[in-house]
């Protein structure tokens, strides 16, 4: 009988705690098609945890940072999972490495 051939996963390479609101901490990984994708925000509200691609500040044409209509900073990502399958099964993948290398979050 052969062993069945486990699928590559994704590797959990940093994790830093930073606990700044919702922003719990930031992550980098490796894909198992040998992406790396660093400063990955981990958040959690609510008793829900999640993370998100890393995201940059949308600024205007004189370099000032955009605020939506409650004065918050607006974000933009460069990269986005094409569903939120997708982007829900990365999530919770990389949430339950963390915990199970650092405990609960």
């Amino acid at each position: 009988m052969t062993a069945p051939i486990s699928k590559p996963r994704m590797q959990l390479l940093e994790w830093r705690r930073i606990d700044k609101g919702a922003l719990i901490g930031r992550a980098s990984v490796l894909l198992p098609n040998g992406l790396q994708i660093a400063d990955v925000g981990i958040f959690a509200k609510d008793g829900r945890s999640w993370a998100q691609l890393p995201a940059e500040p949308m600024r205007d044409a004189a370099g000032q940072m955009l605020k939506d209509d409650k004065g918050k900073v607006r974000y933009r990502s460069a990269l986005r999972w094409s569903t939120k399958d997708l982007q829900d099964g990365f999530s919770s993948a990389l949430v339950g490495l963390i915990e199970a290398e650092h405990g609960r979050l």
